[in-house]
């Protein structure tokens, strides 16, 4: 069962069964009066092209494990959302992507890790690289990868509806 991420209701400050929220967003405790606010992670997806060709990436670990996705994950604290693209891109192909992103557009999407359900608003770029990178594949984040003909990408489903969203962008500005 997944649990969203305030849905426990106990309060963090006085632990009482008293935390509420009216609109899912700002929650209150109604003994102690303490409040916080269920933020967004934010996190970058990379639409890496290579002569009319898309690098895909298997994801290795849930959630969807075993589906293509784009390369790209969560962004640290202290650290740009292109930073955070090109480190993510490192880290699970061996490619750095450079200097020249381009910003697709950004979605909000519900990543669920174990029982939580996390809000976050993925921010995609594109890059056109202009020389074919040989692609190390960490297994810890990714098992394996392909680059996919562009004109073959329509009907492609991958791991979450903001990546399907950012190419689906991409490929009508392609056109």
């Amino acid at each position: 069962m997944e649990t969203h991420l305030m849905s426990a209701h106990f309060c963090p400050q006085c632990g009482q069964q008293t935390f509420t929220s009216q609109d899912n967003n700002r929650y209150q405790c109604s003994d102690c009066q303490f409040e916080v606010f269920r933020n967004v992670g934010a996190a970058v997806g990379g639409i890496l092209v290579y002569q009319q060709h898309v690098l895909l990436v298997k994801r290795s670990k849930a959630p969807a494990a075993g589906e293509w996705d784009l390369p790209g994950g969560f962004i640290n604290p202290d650290e740009s959302a292109e930073q955070a693209l090109r480190r993510e891109c490192r880290e699970e192909t061996g490619i750095d992507p450079g200097e020249s992103l381009q910003y697709l557009g950004a979605w909000p999407n519900q990543y669920p890790y174990k029982t939580l359900v996390y809000p976050t608003m993925d921010i995609f770029f594109a890059a056109e690289l202009h020389d074919k990178p040989a692609c190390k594949v960490d297994n810890s984040e990714v098992s394996g990868f392909s680059w996919r003909p562009l004109s073959d990408c329509a009907e492609l489903k991958l791991a979450f509806p903001s990546a399907q969203q950012a190419l689906s962008r991409y490929l009508s500005l392609s056109q």
